[in-house]
């Protein structure tokens, strides 16, 4: 028995949503949601030592339901940012923006000088006593570096209750102190910020807590051009996970929302991936020891396979043999790597001669179709189906081969079926290994969808029968493109795919009940 919320009446009855409050009628839970509404998730805030404190779920939580909708605690210019606005964060130009008449500080037009984000460090530039003046537009400016830290610093005096929970925040000052990343941080943001707004409003052991724990708990937001970062406080409680349980998605105005694309049992901890889904193991540890400052052992991390898909496994450099080359060691990327099947051994410096030369031939290829058609039959020699640099040219050459509906309905046989081939691939591999990058996702399945339409319609023109499976399957795709992309703004290009997938579905759906 649990005591109601309202009155402690003894009663059974709990909050469907949360399953945490407890109520004895329908008329208490009426009375105490204005109180109740702000807190009623379906999670809990845990604690334990490894962990710290993450979200785990106080239900069974559906596939696509949102879990959480949160505004940004702050939110500013990246720490390496060209000259934006200050007040809507995108970027500007040397000759169409106009300057704070208070600070100096870039705007775009009088409506962001008003708004309420730019009021921190317009005061403490005024207070300085000489305006900013910025004049070079054409790449990352310094004066940026500071901005985001400074907004956090001021919170106490913008928004205390905001101020309140980014303190709660980790920052990880003891473990970053002494570092290289810190040192470069010291002088850039921490040395700075005294010395340049004339203040002595901040010690340094302030700015740099701010500092970690804006780099720690930071989101990049790509609601402006070019994305931002910004500060979540109940979202920087989920933990991190290479396979997570949740996707993240952003409202037009920056709004954060975590939902599942599958089904999540109730207990299970809630994750996000704090690198890149899409990226290969080394990579991502790399990242997540530089940036975040631990190790990853979730599941994908610590199997060598990447669950089965040998997403950067190399072929054996003995062509006679079939088999992959993996690293010995689940948790030494930069050790010796063996073969699967004929155990001979190869040095990382092998490895890393080839994996160089992928990615440079990738950064300075002419992104045209028969480029990719190129590269891929090239490393084919050395580098298996599913790797992640294949993987990543197939995602382009699915995008490439035939940018619209009129290319596509003129598109070689050949070429249509390897669209096909690509993008049924690419959606199997990345289900697997980056089930929430649903942005990727549901781009693809609106691929497959469209190459099966046309493919159908060929088929129909050549026999007069309408294949009534292939117009099915084109509708599962459009429809898991729905699924994917259906908290996607249409400020975003996928806002834009969805609403022609929502067309098609409807249209496919009136097709097949017809035919």
């Amino acid at each position: 028995m649990n005591s109601c919320n309202v009155c402690q009446a003894e009663t059974k009855n709990k909050c469907s949503n949360c399953n945490q409050v407890a109520y004895c009628s329908v008329q208490h839970q009426k009375q105490d949601w204005k109180s109740h509404k702000s807190n009623c998730h379906p999670f809990r805030v845990a604690h334990n030592e490894l962990l710290g404190r993450h979200l785990v779920a106080t239900r069974n939580i559906k596939p696509y339901e949102i879990v959480l909708k949160e505004a940004p605690l702050m939110r500013g210019p990246a720490q390496i940012s060209v000259p934006v606005c200050m007040g809507c964060l995108n970027s500007i130009e040397p000759n169409d923006h106009i300057t704070c008449d208070k600070c100096g500080w870039p705007l775009c037009g009088p409506e962001c000088q008003a708004l309420d984000e730019h009021k921190a460090e317009c005061q403490l530039t005024e207070a300085r006593g000489q305006k900013v003046n910025v004049q070079e537009f054409n790449g990352p400016h310094p004066l940026y570096t500071c901005v985001s830290t400074v907004r956090c610093l001021l919170l106490s005096e913008t928004n205390p209750a905001n101020a309140e929970k980014f303190q709660q925040l980790e920052s990880l000052e003891q473990t970053r102190r002494g570092s290289n990343q810190w040192k470069a941080d010291l002088a850039s943001i921490g040395q700075f910020i005294p010395k340049f707004f004339r203040t002595q409003k901040f010690s340094e052991e302030e700015i740099m807590r701010a500092v970690g724990a804006l780099q720690i708990n930071g989101h990049e937001v790509p609601t402006s051009d070019p994305p931002h970062v910004a500060v979540f406080y109940t979202a920087s409680f989920t933990e991190n996970s290479c396979v997570p349980n949740l996707a993240k998605s952003f409202t037009k105005n920056g709004h954060c929302i975590l939902w599942a694309p599958k089904a999540i049992k109730k207990g299970a901890n809630l994750s996000i991936c704090y690198s890149d889904a899409v990226w290969g193991t080394a990579d991502r540890q790399r990242h997540l020891m530089q940036t975040k400052l631990f190790k990853c052992t979730c599941e994908r991390c610590v199997d060598v396979t990447e669950l089965g898909t040998y997403y950067s496994a190399l072929k054996c450099e003995d062509r006679k043999c079939t088999g992959l080359l993996l690293p010995i060691k689940a948790d030494d990327w930069n050790g010796c790597w063996r073969c699967r099947e004929c155990q001979k051994q190869v040095q990382r410096k092998y490895v890393d001669g080839i994996l160089e030369r992928a990615i440079k031939d990738i950064q300075s290829m002419e992104k045209t179709a028969e480029n990719g058609f190129k590269y891929l039959k090239h490393y084919e020699k050395w580098l298996p189906p599913q790797h992640y640099h294949l993987s990543e040219v197939k995602i382009l050459q699915v995008q490439l081969i035939a940018k619209d509906q009129k290319e596509l309905m003129v598109l070689p046989d050949e070429q249509l079926q390897l669209k096909l081939k690509y993008a049924k691939e690419l959606i199997e591999l990345y289900e697997i290994l980056a089930p929430c990058e649903v942005r990727m996702l549901g781009t693809l399945c609106f691929e497959l969808h469209s190459a099966i339409a046309e493919h159908t319609r060929r088929v129909a023109l050549q026999s007069n029968l309408s294949p009534k499976e292939m117009l099915e399957e084109s509708l599962l795709y459009v429809e898991k493109c729905v699924n994917y992309l259906q908290y996607e703004s249409d400020i975003f290009v996928e806002g834009h795919i969805l609403k022609q997938a929502k067309i098609n579905r409807d249209a496919l759906r009136m097709v097949i009940r017809i035919s």
